[in-house]
């Protein structure tokens, strides 16, 4: 009786690797989004229009916002989950917030200052 106890187990033991070996293949074939390059904006409401630069690796991003009017902005405390990206912005000496939503290679969001919002839609810069 033992014996069979004993091969039971182990075909149980089997099984159990053999179905976590397959959900291992399928996470590890699964590519993370990468948001890092550069992302050609239009401001939805008006003409402006920009390139938002991401760059560095997962929890260690930094940014930056062209624009027509206020140059080069620095995008501070700058966060990426999955695909959403919050932000900070000095815009002329307003503080601003950039949070955005990417779709693949696009991407839509808006810029809050004070109780202006400004959205935006976006594509990753062709390379």
């Amino acid at each position: 009786m033992n014996y069979l106890n004993s091969i039971k187990c182990l075909l149980l033991l089997l099984i159990v690797l053999s179905i976590a070996s397959c959900k291992s293949e399928k996470s590890d074939g699964e590519k993370a989004f990468d948001p890092v390059g550069d992302w050609e904006y239009k401001v939805t409401t008006d003409v402006s229009y920009g390139v938002i630069t991401i760059a560095g690796e997962k929890g260690n991003y930094t940014g930056s916002m062209t624009t027509e009017v206020f140059g080069t902005l620095e995008v501070m405390n700058l966060e990426i989950e999955g695909t959403s990206l919050t932000g900070d912005l000095d815009v002329g000496g307003t503080p601003a917030k950039i949070t955005c939503e990417f779709d693949g290679n696009e991407m839509a969001g808006a810029v809050t200052a004070g109780a202006d919002k400004f959205p935006f839609v976006g594509k990753r810069a062709d390379k």
